[in-house]
């Protein structure tokens, strides 16, 4: 039960999350590998224009995935989490990166079937972010919409609403390939 606690606990304090990619409730099968791109637009923050985002994505055992993101643009970025499944529609990640300033990550997203291969995600989605000389706590509403085009690649679209000001809003869209 301690091990529970503190897992949920360093899940919701890193639920300060920049997962700005592909907010989604799922995690990869053991063995399988995610590749994605990811083109967004911000409008203000760190890198505020059109940048191009990779991820990879390693499933490390039933429920728990490890994923690495690049970022290309005005201001790169980087950062890795972990993701744990909560059942069969929502998952918390962790994790941190580099955006300008280090910071810690973290989001608790949930998946609403709409068909089979189709489901809406949701969330909150927020980041710690020590800046020079004061620590910024951005906050999002994370909707989006993943879609099944084949059995190993899916599009998602998503929009990152900020909800306090030192967040900024995202538009993104792009591909998801599984191995």
């Amino acid at each position: 039960m301690k091990k529970i606690f503190i897992l949920l606990l360093v899940g919701l304090v890193a639920n300060i999350a920049h997962a700005q990619i592909y907010n989604t409730g799922n995690t990869l099968k053991s063995g399988k590998f995610a590749l994605a791109l990811e083109p967004a637009v911000m409008v203000g923050g760190p890198s505020d224009d059109l940048n191009m985002y990779f991820f990879g994505g390693y499933g490390i055992k039933p429920g728990i995935d490890l994923g690495l993101r690049f970022g290309v643009g005005h201001t790169p970025y980087f950062g890795g989490f972990l993701k744990w499944r909560l059942g069969s529609y929502a998952a918390v990640t962790t994790g941190v990166h580099n955006f300008s300033d280090f910071g810690l990550d973290g989001s608790l997203i949930f998946n609403i079937p709409v068909t089979g291969d189709t489901r809406i995600n949701t969330g909150i989605d927020m980041d710690i972010v020590f800046a020079p000389d004061k620590i910024l706590v951005p906050l999002w509403l994370p909707v989006g919409v993943e879609i099944g085009l084949k059995p190993r690649l899916a599009f998602n679209l998503e929009s990152e609403i900020a909800l306090n000001i030192p967040a900024y809003h995202i538009v993104s869209g792009g591909l998801i390939f599984t191995f």
